[in-house]
């Protein structure tokens, strides 16, 4: 039987919703899914159509109630204290899950996943390691400081967005994860990532690329797209919208590739375009620009993305389950 755990917020909760949906239609077996939630200790505030769905063996939904110290590097950020919560999965989860596989809520599923999973899980326990990820940097002169700062002596550091665990191997770790926090407070800039991998230090089970394709639209020149969705497709079962610009923000809603993550928002909610804001003055900004170099005429349901930006904008309550 194949885990899920999410870690996340009400802030992340439709994002979150959209993952899992994307997950559920697309497996074709029955999985668990865990939730380690900051706001909510049970599944009352999930949508019928994943609760109820073919494909959901059980959802497990726990309140984050542990007193950490200090969270670091959250201010201004765009990730919530909810990023740290699988360090302290073994106090939520029960004992006898063998492996479970951490996805970040920010990650679509595009096709079926549980070969590719079950493939991974096997060499994880084959190995004597605790984890599988996706390697993200190979040390190099122009990327060492990064190495430097955490203190890492091996070449390699991994992207946590999708992290299959060793779940019997990670009980048994002598690491003080508050303590550590503590220490690497001032260390740590992208959150929990950097701490796993100072403390793995490149000692993991490589992940098919197909389980973490990551995707950041920061990296992209919007004057240069589209984006060829059929290549990313076929390279992919998860896709990771990684770093600031994500598919819900008006930037992020501008490229092509957003639909793939509206598309699935829309099975979770009345709505046609999840939309949220960090900087409202900012989206205005940025939809106006697009209006005048005309991308915004490549989206696929622009009348609709019109009402929802007004509301969100006016911060009149768009969001509503389909249910």
């Amino acid at each position: 039987m194949i885990n899920l755990l999410y870690c996340f917020d009400n802030n992340y909760n439709y994002q979150a919703f959209s993952s899992i949906i994307s997950v559920l239609d697309r497996v074709n077996e029955e999985i668990n899914i865990f939730v380690i939630h900051k706001n909510q200790n049970n599944d009352n505030f999930f949508p019928h159509k994943i609760k109820n769905h073919k494909n959901l063996k059980s959802l497990d939904v726990k309140i984050f109630d542990k007193q950490i110290s200090n969270f670091p590097n959250l201010f201004d950020a765009h990730v919530s204290e909810a990023t740290y919560y699988r360090l302290f999965c073994s106090d939520y989860l029960p004992d006898n899950i063998e492996t479970i596989l951490y996805i970040d809520a920010d990650i679509i599923c595009i096709s079926n996943p549980i070969n590719l999973i079950k493939n991974n899980i096997q060499s994880l326990l084959r190995s004597d390691k605790v984890i599988s990820s996706k390697t993200e940097l190979i040390k190099s002169n122009s990327n060492q400081n990064a190495f430097n700062r955490l203190n890492m002596t091996s070449s390699r550091y991994f992207n946590a967005g999708v992290m299959n665990i060793n779940y019997k191997k990670w009980k048994e770790l002598d690491v003080d994860f508050n303590q550590k926090l503590i220490e690497y407070d001032k260390l740590l800039e992208y959150w929990d990532q950097d701490l796993l991998n100072h403390i793995f230090d490149g000692d993991y089970v490589e992940l098919d690329p197909k389980l973490n394709n990551v995707i950041d639209f920061a990296f992209y020149e919007y004057s240069k797209e589209n984006l060829d969705i059929q290549n990313v497709v076929e390279e992919s079962s998860l896709i990771h919208f990684a770093g600031s610009h994500k598919p819900w923000s008006v930037n992020g809603i501008m490229c092509n590739l957003s639909e793939i993550y509206q598309t699935e928002f829309r099975k979770i909610s009345k709505n046609t375009y999840h939309i949220t804001h960090k900087i409202r003055s900012l989206s205005i900004y940025i939809f106006l620009k697009n209006l005048a170099n005309l991308k915004f005429f490549k989206i696929q349901y622009k009348i609709y993305f019109l009402v929802e930006l007004i509301k969100s904008l006016l911060k009149v309550e768009i969001l509503k389950n389909e249910d």
